[in-house]
């Protein structure tokens, strides 16, 4: 990660993540792996408290979730 992807995530975070969040895309285990490892530019938006895994997109601004069980599962 470069650093002026970085300076950008944080500003995400900071600026826009909690609307970004409030509204996310469920999506399965398998689609949340393929985002996690695509050319996109993603950061973390997890949501810790209901066990939800985040990634929100820093172009579109999309943010997708999965289980967190699930996602830990599917690895074993």
């Amino acid at each position: 990660m470069d650093a002026a992807t970085l300076q950008d995530s944080q500003s995400v975070r900071l600026g826009n993540s909690l609307s970004g969040i409030a509204s996310g895309q469920v999506i399965d285990a398998a689609q949340f792996r393929t985002l996690l490892v695509s050319h996109r530019r993603m950061v973390r938006a997890d949501r810790r408290q209901e066990q939800l895994r985040g990634l929100q997109d820093l172009d579109t601004g999309e943010v997708f979730l999965t289980d967190e069980r699930r996602l830990l599962d599917a690895r074993r």
